[in-house]
C-alpha cells in the first residue's frame, strides 16, 4: 500500500509543478468559467497520460470543479460553454463540449442549439472519439 501512495503523491507533485504554465497560458483566471482572483487548481481532462501534460490539463475554478465532478449547478449558470467551446486550447474545448453534451442529454435548450452549430479543431476530434 506504500507504494501505491507514494506513486500517487508523485504524480500529484508533477502535476501541480504544471500550474506555472497554465496560470500563464490561463492569464491567471480559470479557463472554463474565466473568473479571476480565485483560488484555481490543475485539472487533468480525460483520459490521463501515464506522464502528466501541459497539453492535457487546465487550470479551473472551484465552481467549475465541482461542475466537473458532477455536482449540480444552475444550467443557465453554465453559459459561459457558448463562448469558451470555441477555445484554442484543445483541452479546454474538449472539456467545455463534454460538459455541454451532458447538458444537451439533459434537454438544455441553449446546450443542444450549441451542440449544433460546434466546430471541434482536428486535435479535439481525434480526443473525444475516445469517449
Amino acid at each position: 500500500m506504500a507504494k501505491g501512495y507514494q506513486k500517487d503523491q508523485e504524480r500529484k507533485n508533477k502535476v501541480s509543478l504544471l500550474g506555472k504554465s497554465l496560470i500563464r497560458r490561463s492569464n491567471k483566471c480559470c479557463e472554463l468559467c474565466e473568473v479571476s482572483g480565485t483560488s484555481l487548481s490543475v485539472f487533468e481532462v480525460e483520459p490521463v497520460p501515464q506522464v502528466p501534460e501541459v497539453d492535457r490539463a487546465i487550470i479551473i475554478c472551484e465552481d467549475c470543479k465541482q461542475v466537473l465532478e458532477g455536482q449540480a449547478r444552475d444550467d443557465n449558470a453554465l453559459r459561459f460553454l457558448e463562448s469558451v467551446i470555441w477555445s484554442e486550447v484543445p483541452a479546454v474545448q474538449v472539456t467545455a463540449f463534454r460538459l455541454c453534451r451532458r447538458l444537451a442529454q439533459k434537454k438544455v435548450s441553449w446546450a443542444q442549439e450549441l451542440m449544433d452549430t460546434v466546430y471541434l479543431s482536428e486535435q479535439a476530434q481525434v480526443w473525444l472519439e475516445r469517449d
